[in-house]
């Protein structure tokens, strides 16, 4: 393989962590591997990018985008001259950083760079995180040489694409520091002791109020479990509150930095199944029962959650059925039968879950060298194939 020495990617997606953060994963692990890497990301000042990427070291450019589901014909309107201009920004943007491939991780955010990009032929991939693919990966989809995916199902709705190749999602390196923290007792970093099981409550960055509401008072029913507890911001004083009487055996912060201690604490999720923390409870092989949001791009946190369901690996339960006793019902069936969490366990270990960003990697540097698919034309153009988000899996 040539050196990549001063190899240039443009990373665009974001939005929601959920498309942010596999193009971090990505953009880290090229800059280990080679020297004199620059990545740019391209967003919105709306996004979490604007936040997230200058705090992981990266240079961002912003341009104008917005989304387009439920915006009405004015709002589409509106939308379609917002991505005019951002393609006109974006264009300046990848003339002037020249670079040797332009990633998009979907989401509105990517949209105008991805246009641009094939407009100026560039080398593209797409990475979709998601079970059913979103709307600007799929209408992106001809643009690009390489589709990864996060699911095999999502192959169903790209047919046609030659290019498609079923990683796994790319995880944040945090995963891998598992292998060093595994044999210590990261309970006891929360305050947490003894033998009874751990609950982790988390509906990612933001948090989600149903599922505080239901862990809230099953906590407070159930003195024999102890949990840890991601709130969001918006809820965290209530459920802080609420939780006192529990003491000492429950952990309660708006936020959980280092969230991969808390899947080696504990014995079981209670989490919505955005595609990355359905990605990495898998490659953590931490049993889940998954609450879908209930107003998810095309129910795609159903189809997620039931990928994991079908392999042994979780349970779910739908938002407008989550409650206390629903709740009850489920744990106690995990934990009340004997020997059924460990095979839980072991259905996610054979699901795999870790390597995509590996993988993803040494594929866009064959690519690169001219190896990856040489039957392809540079931007695939034979491609028969053709929000109002929330439960953000950003963290």
């Amino acid at each position: 393989m040539k050196s990549k020495k001063g190899m240039k990617l443009i990373f665009a997606g974001g939005g929601t962590g959920g498309h942010l953060y596999p193009a971090l994963a990505v953009a880290e692990l090229m800059s280990a591997r080679h020297p004199g890497f620059e990545a740019l990301f391209i967003g919105t000042r709306s996004g979490i990018e604007a936040r997230v990427v200058p705090e992981s070291g990266y240079r961002i450019k912003f341009i104008s985008s917005r989304g387009v589901r439920g915006k009405g014909f004015v709002g589409k309107v509106i939308t379609m001259a917002s991505l005019m201009v951002g393609i006109v920004q974006a264009s300046m943007i990848i003339s002037r950083f020249k670079p040797d491939l332009v990633f998009g991780s979907g989401g509105y955010a990517s949209a105008a760079v991805i246009i641009s990009a094939f407009i100026l032929r560039k080398r593209i991939v797409l990475q979709e995180q998601n079970s059913i693919p979103g709307l600007a990966n799929r209408m992106l989809a001809p643009c690009a040489k390489r589709i990864y995916l996060g699911f095999e199902s999502a192959a169903a709705w790209l047919k046609g694409h030659a290019g498609i190749s079923v990683t796994g999602n790319p995880l944040r390196t945090q995963v891998s520091q598992v292998v060093v923290d595994a044999g210590k007792d990261t309970k006891a970093e929360f305050g947490l002791h003894g033998s009874s099981p751990v609950l982790l409550v988390f509906g990612g960055s933001q948090g989600a109020a149903s599922l505080n509401r239901a862990a809230t008072r099953f906590i407070l029913e159930n003195e024999d479990i102890q949990a840890i507890v991601q709130t969001g911001k918006k809820d965290f004083e209530r459920v802080k509150n609420e939780l006192a009487p529990a003491g000492s055996r429950v952990y309660v912060s708006s936020y959980i930095k280092n969230i991969y201690k808390a899947y080696l604490a504990a014995d079981i999720a209670l989490a919505r199944s955005g595609a990355l923390s359905v990605s990495e409870l898998i490659a953590m092989s931490l049993p889940a029962i998954f609450v879908p949001y209930p107003w998810s791009a095309d129910d795609h946190q159903v189809h997620n959650a039931r990928a994991v369901v079908r392999a042994g690996g979780a349970k779910m339960i739908l938002d407008g059925e989550l409650n206390v006793e629903t709740l009850g019902t489920v744990f106690g069936d995990i934990l009340g039968v004997p020997g059924k969490l460990e095979n839980m366990t072991k259905a996610l270990q054979e699901m795999g879950g870790r390597g995509a960003t590996e993988a993803i990697c040494d594929d866009i540097e064959e690519y690169m060298n001219g190896a990856a698919n040489p039957g392809l034309p540079e931007n695939v153009d034979e491609y028969d194939g053709e929000t109002r988000e929330g439960g953000d899996d950003a963290r």
